[in-house]
This record gives C-alpha cells, structure tokens and sequence, in this order.
C-alpha cells in the first residue's frame, strides 16, 4: 500500500499557518503536521519525531531568529547530524533563521515590507529552474545579509556566507539597493525564501516554488536513501495526544428543550411599509430587555430581527473571562453560577443547545426563507476573544465577556420581499403569534410612530445631551501610541496592529437608549445597526462591517474592512477610490485578507476557501471604505459531535483580525501593553446562531454600549443634589501599518470616531459653515 508523504510544520505563532498549510496539502499532496516551536512535547522528543517525517516546512512568524524564545525548536534544524538530515524548507523567520544559522547577518530594514507586493528576480535554477517571473507578497521588517558578492554577480557565494548560496532577489526596494529572497545551503538540503507563497497577492508562479522545492527535496532523500519511519512510536504518541484534546465538551449542557420534539410556529404577511422601530414601540420593547438586529434596508443587510425577551421565560447566559465565572439564567426557575476551567464549556452549551432542535419541525413547514427561526442572540467581548488564543489583559472588567439569550419569540423583516414572519418555539403559543400578527398588519396603515414619537421626545433628548459631559482621547498622546506601534512593526513583532482608544460620554440617567439608537440610525445608517438591552448591558450601534456569516448549507462569508475615508461635500467616490487603492490603503486590507484566509481554512480546510471581493471601494453615509469578502464551505462529513458548524468558525475567527492585527497573538500582545485598558463590548461580535444551522455576527464598531449599574455623579449648577449619570463608551481606532503617519492615523480614528459621536453630544457649526462635533470638523481627510 502507497504511503502517503508526511511533512512536518513548525508553527512560530503566526497568522498565516493554515494558508500554507493549505498550499502544501493541495500542491505536494502531502500529509501536514503542525506543531508549535516551543509545544513541551516536541521539544523533549523533537530528534525521535523527525524520523516520521520526509520534509519539514517552518513557517513565518513574530521577532528575530537570534532570540530562543521566537524560534524555539528550529533552531536545532540547522544542527542535525548527517544520519538525522532531512530536507527543510523556510519561509520568511524560517528563512531568516536558516541564513543566521549559517553566518548571515539579520538586520533591520530601512523600511519595512509589510503586505508589499513586488517582481522577484531569481537565478533560473535549483529550485526556481522552471518558474517564470511572479509578483509576491513580503511580510517583514527584518532582512538577511550574506555580504557584498566579490565579482557583481547576484549568483556568486560570497565569502561572508560560503555555505549559502543565493537564489532570488528583490531589487525594486527603493530604500534597499537589493533584499534577498531565497537561498539555500551549499550542500545540505536546507531551502528558504523571505515572500511569502500563501498569500492570496502571490501569484500561481510564486506558490508553485514549493512544488519544485518537494522535487528536490524527494530527490536528495532517493539518493540519499532516506525514508520516514511509517510506524514512529513518538509520532503516534503525538497523534494521539493531538486527536485527545477536548474541542467539544458537553459537561455543562444546559437543557433547553426538556427532551420534547421542537417545533417551530410561524405566521407570515406581506408588508412592505413596516418600520421595524415602530414594531418595537408598538411592542413596547425597547423599555426592557429585547435584543434588535437591524439591517435598516441597507443594500448588505437584507433582514432585520427582532429578538423578545420575556423574564420569566427567556433562559440566558453571561461569562466573565476575568472570574471565569458561568451563569446560567432560566427565567423564573432560578439561575446557576458556577466556575469553570475555560470559556469552551461555554462554547459547549451553545453548541450542544442548538443540537436539541436538531430535528426542528413544523405543522405549517419551515419558512426557509427567514435567517433566523429562533436560537442564541447576544455578544462576546473582544477580551472574551482575546481568552481564546491565550492573550490576557492588564485591565480586565467585571462585565459579562459573553452574553447571550435563548430567543424562542422573533419578528424577522424581509426588506428585499416585502415579508414579515412572526415566530415561535414555544409550544401552544398560538395567541401570542395572532396577537403580534394583528399588530404588525395594524402599521401598515398608520403614520411613522417611530418617528411622532421621537419628535415628541426630541426636545428631552436635546436637553439630556446639553447636560452631557465626555472625555476624548488626547491627541499627542495617541500619536504617539501610534510611533510606539510602528516601533514595533520596525522589530518584526507584528506587521500590523489596530490601535485604539475610548471616548466616555456622562449622559442624565433619564437619557432614553432608545431615543439615541433612533438618532443614530438617522445620523449614520448601517447594514448592522444594533438595539440591545440584556443582563446588564445596553447597546446602541450601526457598524457596517460583518464579520462572519454562515448559511444553512454550511456556506461561510466574513467581510473586513480595512481602509476609511471620510466622506464631504469635495470627496467623491473616483478620489476616494485613488486614496483607498494606494500601496498602504491596499496593503492595510491584504493583510487582514491573509489572516482570515488562515482562521477560515482552518475549519473549512483551504480548498473551500475563495476570495470572490478582493480590496474593492463601498459607499456608506458617512465614508468610503474599502471591503473585501473571504468564504470557505464547511466540511460535510454527516450529522455527529465531531463534524464542524459555523460555530467552530466563529471560536477559530476569534477576536476579529479586522481589529487586531497581524500576527493575532503577538499583535494582541503589543496592543494590551500600549492601550492599557478593557475595550470590553466594542471590538467583540454581536449576532445570532440560528436553530437551523445558519448564524450571522458583526464587529462591534461605530457603537456607544454603557453597564447599567455604572453611574458616577457630578455636582449640578442648579441644585444642591449631584446629578446622576451614566456612562457611555465609543471606541475607534484603525490598523497601524509602516505607511502609517501619526497625524493620519489619529484623523482616521476621529473619523469614526464622529460617525457616532454627533449623535451623543451633538453637531454644531463653525463660522466656515461644516459641520463639526465637540469642535472637531467633519471636513477633514485622512491623510
């Protein structure tokens, strides 16, 4: 029997992994295994394990090739006694790390080269003998330097590096007079190159290097009778303890269904003139807890989803990453508080819970055309995403890090039919549904309540954000976090990172959220407006950016977006275009592309994975933004504990690269140091998991979110009594790349900044007419 070839993969922590994981797999038809450079098990066994394996790839990653603790195992690569010798293969660290094994110096760039794409220049042979000319993508700060050539020969040896011999160039760096792209030892079979293959800028010729790199490698291993071990002891051993650690733990269940056959009940109408901020107020909903995903008829969010919370009925869940406290509310049976060892056994509950309705049915059939049949609406925090790779903060918060309810009762709107279904999961709950159907067919024919309302009000509102107060950040000093970023980036510790900063706002207790989402929504209309009110926490929002959706079929979509320009009166769409497609606007975007391509194929595997939208300009109320689209399929292995669901996307994604950087992990790192504070909601997802299958979540940006029982108190000009408070956040912020200036970066965080700040402390206008927000003018352009 024709064993199949396995390769080992050395992981640095880096946010590319899978992509290339997935380029080997589906060029060298190869098995892959991945393992961390410092994983305990490895290192104890790493001599023992590498004779299982044909080759080894070792993959990019944060920092420098001289420091241990960012190569770990790899460097002992480079050292192997010729009876252990087996071909290796480095890209970008594990190239820089093969040229300092070998006498080069690894040095910074003037300059660095983060999602640059440029033509490399190679030698014809070895290992580029039949590739063509490409483009490809470079991710790093730092270079290898093998010394000057003794004749002006790119090919020769030179005498600083006899043992390595170069192998490709870029020679289009205008502040480098040539940066080497590939090498390999004169006559040991090591190979590397500093662009990277995987990204989705390379071209084909760029990536099919590693094809004409796993025929030489084959070749020295034929001549050099070198054959993996297929029954390895330590392999198995490392397989085992691989395919034994928990992903799905279902101790903590929580019964949602009590073991009866579930049912959907559903009523349906045509109604095209529906506002869903009338069907709140006619509902009385938004005075208590109720949860609204509202698309607002935007072209990207065909349907809004009102989610109706009832106290004594709705079960809900919160988590504290900081306490790793569960609670697990049952309406009025109670609650239960427990702590557990992580946020997965959260994940299990809402996994496990949407398995009881596994076999949904109807009496009437199911409406397939509704998103959302019932399930899990709520939040998690960007701290609550941070848990899941392992990156803790220096300011943790005693809010809930998850919080979600169990919606049985919801009113979806589709904007594109004309379609209103009102649904149930509870059974014999018939006079709810006729009662909320007569409601709906009763608006139809009135006036816009929503909007009588508010003028009635508005008066009162005006006068509660006359009373306001809010604190912005400081300009020199974001200006200077974001130097300190760039800092970073220049030490090969990141390639991007998205800093961000807080804007509090002190509104009277009296202030009516909802009064304020409705402005908002006027102010700066969203696919992914929000109304939250649930356990405590209360969220007015209108991001525009979707961060993971996935259908019933298994289809995965997420959306980023990297890239912002303020729209005014003189920036059309053709300027804004121009600003949005320059090297750093595009280079900003492509790697947060990379990055999800890697968290998507690591569930979907990376042949479902596609980019159908690379980088393209999209209109919005306030400013153009440039939007790419990422999707993958989930694999269909058939109905059991172990075949993946979106929600395995979702906890994979986790906290959105849009707002962190690349690498994620070392990025999240550099950001927690530098902001030193809790972005708690904002950064995090907000959405749904439907009981059929789909889900559909959006970065928490463009949104003010306040704790209920946080009030501070300020003493009142007209009475001894202090006026109370509450307290309102807005963050903003934007990726930090080398191209980034100070001044630019803090003028794009203030640009979105005001998107949702008019709506809280309101406009005024200077004497030149614009209009400005707490005296920052709304003409200004991103530089």
């Amino acid at each position: 029997m024709k064993v199949t070839p396995r390769v080992l993969f050395i992981d640095a922590y880096d946010s590319f992994t899978n992509n290339i994981v997935g380029l080997l797999e589906n060029k060298l038809y190869v098995d892959v295994t991945v393992v961390r450079m410092d994983d305990p098990f490895v290192v104890k066994h790493f001599h023992a394990l590498l004779k299982a394996f044909d080759a080894v790839v070792v993959g990019p990653g944060p920092g420098h090739p001289a420091l241990p603790k960012d190569i770990g195992i790899i460097q002992q690569l480079w050292e192997l006694s010729p009876e252990d010798m087996l071909p290796v293969f480095g890209i970008c660290l594990g190239f820089q790390s093969l040229g300092y094994a070998f006498g080069a110096k690894v040095q910074r760039l003037p300059f660095p080269r983060h999602g640059i794409v440029t033509r490399v220049t190679h030698c014809k042979s070895d290992i580029f003998e039949t590739i063509s000319e490409f483009e490809a993508t470079q991710y790093h700060s730092l270079h290898v330097d093998i010394g000057k050539q003794d004749h002006d020969d790119l090919w020769t040896i030179t005498t600083a590096c006899p043992e390595l011999k170069p192998l490709a160039w870029d020679l289009d760096d205008k502040h480098t007079e040539r940066i080497l792209m590939g090498h390999r030892h004169v006559s040991k079979p090591f190979w590397g190159v500093q662009f990277h293959p995987e990204s989705i800028c390379t071209t084909t010729e760029g990536a099919r290097v590693l094809s004409t790199w796993w025929e030489h490698a084959q070749q020295w291993s034929f001549q050099n009778q070198r054959r993996a071990m297929t029954c390895d002891p330590v392999f198995q051993q490392l397989l085992n303890m691989q395919s034994t650690r928990v992903f799905k733990d279902s101790s903590s269940k929580v019964v949602l269904n009590g073991n009866q056959k579930s049912q959907l009940r559903w009523l349906q109408q045509r109604q095209k003139s529906v506002r869903v901020t009338d069907l709140v107020e006619a509902l009385h909903a938004s005075q208590s807890e109720v949860i609204l995903l509202d698309s607002q008829g935007h072209n990207a969010g065909r349907y809004s989803i009102l989610g109706i919370v009832d106290t004594d009925r709705t079960r809900k869940i919160t988590y504290n990453v900081q306490k790793h406290e569960l609670v697990c509310y049952f309406g009025n049976l109670g609650s239960l508080r427990v702590s557990v060892d992580s946020q997965q056994q959260v994940w299990s509950i809402l996994q496990d819970s949407m398995t009881d309705f596994a076999e949904l049915a109807s009496p009437y059939g199911l409406p397939q055309s509704s998103p959302f049949w019932g399930g899990w609406m709520g939040y998690v925090s960007y701290e609550g995403g941070l848990e899941s790779i392992g990156v803790t903060t220096p300011c943790s918060g005693e809010e809930p890090d998850f919080n979600f309810a169990f919606i049985d009762r919801s009113i979806v709107i589709d904007h594109e039919e004309g379609l209103v279904y009102i649904q149930s999961l509870i059974a014999d709950d018939m006079s709810w549904l006729s009662r909320t159907n007569g409601l709906v067919s009763s608006l139809e024919d009135k006036p816009a309540l929503s909007r009588t309302i508010s003028s009635q009000k508005k008066e009162s509102l005006n006068d509660c954000i006359k009373r306001g107060h809010n604190s912005k950040p400081v300009e020199a000093t974001y200006r200077q976090k974001v130097l300190a970023c760039q800092a970073s980036l220049r030490a090969g510790d990141s390639y991007e990172l998205c800093l961000t900063d807080e804007t509090r706002i002190l509104l009277p207790v009296e202030t009516n959220p909802w009064e304020l989402y409705k402005s908002l929504r006027i102010n700066n209309p969203a696919p992914f407006g929000t109304f939250m009110r649930l356990s405590g926490a209360t969220i007015v929002g209108s991001s525009p950016e979707r961060f993971l959706r996935w259908n019933r079929d298994g289809q995965c979509q997420l959306r980023p977006i990297k890239g912002t320009v303020r729209k005014t009166q003189d920036m059309t769409f053709d300027k804004a275009s121009t600003i949005l497609n320059s090297a750093k606007e595009r280079a900003e975007n492509l790697m947060i592309v990379d990055l999800i391509r890697h968290d998507l194929s690591g569930v979907c595997g990376a042949r479902s994975c596609s980019v159908p939208q690379l980088m393209q300009v999209e209109e919005y109320q306030t400013v153009y933004q440039l939007v790419s689209v990422i999707e993958g399929w989930l694999p269909k292995y058939g109905a059991s504990s172990t075949t993946p669901t979106g929600i395995d996307v979702l906890k994979a994604s986790l906290p959105p690269g849009s707002m962190t950087g690349a690498p994620k992990k070392r990025s999240c790192e550099i950001l927690a140091d530098l902001e030193h504070r809790h972005r708690g909601v904002y950064s995090g997802i907000l959405g749904y998991m439907d009981v059929g299958g789909g889900g559909d979540f959006s970065v928490v940006i463009r949104t003010a979110f306040r704790w209920d029982d946080e009030v501070v108190y300020r003493p009142s000009n007209d009475s001894a009594t202090p006026a109370t408070f509450h307290v309102y956040r807005v963050g903003a912020g934007g990726a930090v790349t080398i191209q980034s200036t100070d001044k630019g970066e803090f003028d794009e965080m203030e640009t979105k900044l005001d998107s949702v700040l008019e709506t809280f402390v309101g406009p005024k206008v200077d004497n030149q007419g614009a209009i400005s927000v707490n005296g920052v003018s709304s003409s200004k352009e991103q530089s």
